[in-house]
């Protein structure tokens, strides 16, 4: 078996970063899109609607805020395997792109999105709680 060239593996990981970080951004609006559209429904309607209506709705929101948030974890998962691969190729290559970018633990978009996340998770859930027009 040929042992293939790392520079090759580095093209296809930067790549892969790429398509991540994509998904990573498109799942995101239409996470946005989703929440506005079910907001919009929920406190919008003329004429209002039912009870039950509403409670589906304020499920879906949740349902849909869990999903994307799953969804967001694993795709970051695989930008961050990627990265730390793409790290150790540099060392092989004397690239530097990838292991000297700047780069916070705590303050960081994906932890901004986390946030995110589990603020409109926590919305949907007090939705679900108090019963009133909310």
């Amino acid at each position: 078996m040929p042992i293939s060239d790392p520079k090759d593996e580095y093209k296809d990981i930067s790549a892969n970063m790429r398509q991540y970080e994509n998904m990573r951004f498109a799942q995101l609006t239409l996470f946005i899109a989703l929440t506005a559209g079910l907001l919009t429904v929920l406190f919008t309607s003329n004429p209002p609607l039912s009870s039950l209506v509403m409670f589906v709705l304020k499920i879906g929101g949740l349902i849909v805020t869990v999903v994307f948030g799953i969804m967001e974890e694993r795709a970051a998962d695989y930008w961050h395997h990627f990265r730390r691969r793409a790290v150790e190729l540099e060392k092989q290559l004397g690239y530097q792109q990838y292991s000297t970018r700047p780069a916070r633990a705590v303050i960081s978009a994906t932890n901004a999105v986390r946030v995110l996340y589990f603020f409109m998770f926590l919305f949907w859930v007090i939705t679900l709680i108090w019963h009133t027009r909310f």
